[in-house]
């Protein structure tokens, strides 16, 4: 999530946060690779993409944009077995990381 600022002036308006814009396609497209993919629940879509940001500082006179790499996943799984799929990417995620060191 990027954080951002609602408002003319940064300060004054309310905080909100965006979502990454590579998420938008894996719920669009999840019937799509879930049909082509001939998957089951449980299953998981991983996307890459890049996002951009305008960033605008009128009294300064700076306009640029920003460019972001970005990578998100989403792993489907059955309602009620959230806990359980929870606790296996965690332990396996974390055996992953210590088996770098």
């Amino acid at each position: 999530m990027f954080s951002t600022s609602t408002g003319a002036v940064d300060g004054e308006g309310t905080n909100i946060y965006l979502r990454p814009e590579t998420a938008q396609g894996i719920f669009v497209n999840f019937l799509n690779v879930q049909k082509t993919g001939r998957m089951k629940i449980p299953f998981g879509i991983a996307q890459t993409g890049k996002a951009f940001r305008n960033e605008i500082v009128a009294r300064q006179f700076i306009f640029r944009m920003r460019e972001f790499e970005q990578m998100e996943m989403q792993f489907f799984v059955k309602p009620g077995e959230e806990m359980k799929w929870y606790e296996y990417w965690k332990t396996t995620r974390l055996n992953w990381h210590l088996s770098l060191v």
